[in-house]
């Protein structure tokens, strides 16, 4: 049966730190009974949490007790973290839990962070495959941290049928969070879905989580580790059927019908190589030695 709404829960944690990453396995136990204690049907968490982080870290199987927490509070859990894959690469995957415990759901992150290989501690490598899926009969779909910030992805998982769009991301925004907010709703806006943010906290810093909507959003969390809103499925349906209209008043606050309204024919240029395109498999621009940071003054 179609849902007419679904209540989504991101989770904000902060971050338990030293060598043992296991408190955070813990850490997330306990948010997936308040999510669920809350009426949320799902609760997604940040990238790379409850871990390990990063490649090099002490690998642990957060999987078990994510899955029991899942059915033992009756909710979804999205998850993640870095692990070393069959082809022997390291990558960011998420796994989507059902309410009964089964993964139901693998997605391999496909754009890594363009940061420098030493600041990841480790190659992440990308993948080559969206995360798109159906839960509760509805249509999601994961989009990983910056991933946001190259709108072809999400554009593509919306156009795969996504009405709620997943974004777990690392974290340490600091001066970039309020424009990382701002794309999330742009995101929202331009393909007419829901998307919830979230974010690790490392320390005492304002988090970014937030759940956004087509038309405004619904709820931001703030310092808070949990947030949780009510998305209207209905609506976005509507909006995505309905054509822009200039009758006053109007029955929108968002160009309704965006995703009927491309012309692909025209986006060639999208598709094109790019000479200074970054280059995944070794972690710069194609063919450019990065250049070296400036030295500090004396």
């Amino acid at each position: 049966m179609t849902r007419s709404s679904y209540t989504l829960a991101m989770a904000q944690p902060r971050r338990i730190p030293g060598p043992d990453g296991t408190p955070n396995v813990e850490h997330a136990v306990r948010l997936i009974a308040r999510a669920s204690a809350a009426g949320a049907d799902l609760v997604c968490f940040p990238e790379f949490s409850p871990g390990p982080v990063r490649p090099r870290d002490a690998f642990y199987d957060a999987g078990p007790r994510m899955a029991q927490a899942a059915k033992e509070g009756d909710i979804n859990v999205v998850w993640s973290r870095t692990e070393l894959c069959q082809d022997g690469r390291h990558r960011l995957v998420v796994y989507v839990v059902d309410r009964a415990g089964g993964t139901v759901h693998r997605y391999e992150r496909t754009h890594p962070a363009t940061v420098p290989v030493d600041d990841e501690h480790g190659l992440i490598s990308p993948a080559d495959a969206f995360g798109t899926f159906t839960l509760d009969d509805t249509p999601m779909g994961i989009v990983v941290c910056s991933e946001m910030w190259t709108p072809e992805v999400p554009r593509i998982v919306a156009l795969r049928g996504a009405e709620i769009i997943l974004s777990p991301a690392g974290g340490g925004f600091t001066s970039l969070t309020r424009n990382w907010q701002i794309i999330i709703q742009a995101r929202a806006i331009e393909n007419l879905c829901y998307v919830g943010l979230t974010n690790n906290l490392w320390g005492d810093e304002q988090g970014a989580a937030m759940i956004t909507g087509p038309e405004h959003p619904l709820a931001v969390a703030g310092r808070a580790e949990l947030v949780v809103a009510t998305c209207d499925l209905e609506r976005m349906r509507w909006l995505r059927s309905q054509d822009d209209s200039m009758a006053e008043p109007k029955p929108f606050d968002s160009i309704p019908g965006l995703l009927r309204a491309r012309r692909p024919e025209l986006y060639g240029e999208l598709v094109a190589p790019q000479p200074d395109a970054f280059d995944y498999t070794v972690g710069n621009r194609s063919g450019i030695t990065p250049a070296p940071a400036p030295a500090e003054a004396p």
